[in-house]
C-alpha cells in the first residue's frame, strides 16, 4: 500500500483567493441591507423634521412673491413704455426757448413785449414803443425773418393803437411758425 497518502486537502492560491472573495460576498450580504436600513432611516427621519405643511406654506408664499413681482414688472414695463413716447414726443416737439431768443436778438431796445403766446403752428405777440420807428424797425426784421423763413412764415398786423396815456405806440402781430 501507498505510506504517502494525504488525507488534508491541499490549499493553493486558487483556493485560497475564491475563500476571501466568498468572505467579502458574505460580508456585503449582510451590510448592504444594513446600509440600506440606515439610509432609509435618514431618509425617514429628514422628512419628519422638514415638515410638508410647512413646505407647502413657503412654497405657496413664494408663488405669492412671485406673482408680485411680476405685476411690479408688468408696471414697470408700462411706465417705461410711457417714458419712450413722451421722449419721442419731447423730441418731435418744436423747441420754442431758441424761437424766443432769435425773436429778442431782432427786437429793438427801445421796442417791449406786452403779450407773447406759442402755439404749434401761431405766434400772437404784442409789442409797444414810445416810438414808431422802434416798431417800424421790429416789423422790418419780422418781415425778414418771414422772408427767410427763419422762424416766422407769415406775418399778418392786427392792430396798431396809440395810446395817449401811455404815450406809446402798440402793434399785435399774428405769425405762423
Amino acid at each position: 500500500m501507498n505510506t504517502n497518502v494525504n488525507l488534508v486537502l491541499p490549499k493553493d492560491k486558487k483556493f485560497l483567493e475564491q475563500q476571501k472573495r466568498l468572505i467579502i460576498v458574505r460580508i456585503a450580504a449582510i451590510v448592504s441591507p444594513m446600509v440600506v436600513g440606515i439610509i432609509s432611516l435618514i431618509i425617514f427621519l429628514v422628512t419628519q423634521a422638514v415638515n410638508p405643511v410647512s413646505l407647502k406654506k413657503q412654497q405657496e408664499e413664494t408663488i405669492n412673491k412671485i406673482t408680485k413681482l411680476q405685476d411690479t414688472k408688468i408696471k414697470l414695463f408700462i411706465v417705461n413704455d410711457r417714458l419712450d413716447k413722451i421722449n419721442e414726443l419731447l423730441e418731435k416737439r418744436r423747441n420754442f426757448s431758441d424761437d424766443i431768443n432769435i425773436l429778442l436778438s431782432k427786437t429793438p431796445n427801445e421796442v417791449f413785449f406786452e403779450n407773447l403766446e406759442f402755439d404749434n403752428l401761431a405766434l400772437l405777440l404784442t409789442v409797444y414803443s414810445a416810438s414808431l420807428r422802434g416798431i417800424d424797425e421790429f416789423i422790418n426784421n419780422l418781415i425778414d425773418m418771414a422772408e427767410k423763413k427763419e422762424v416766422i412764415l407769415s406775418l399778418v398786423i392786427d392792430t396798431l393803437t396809440f395810446d395817449k396815456d401811455k404815450n406809446n405806440y402798440s402793434v399785435s402781430l399774428k405769425s405762423k411758425l
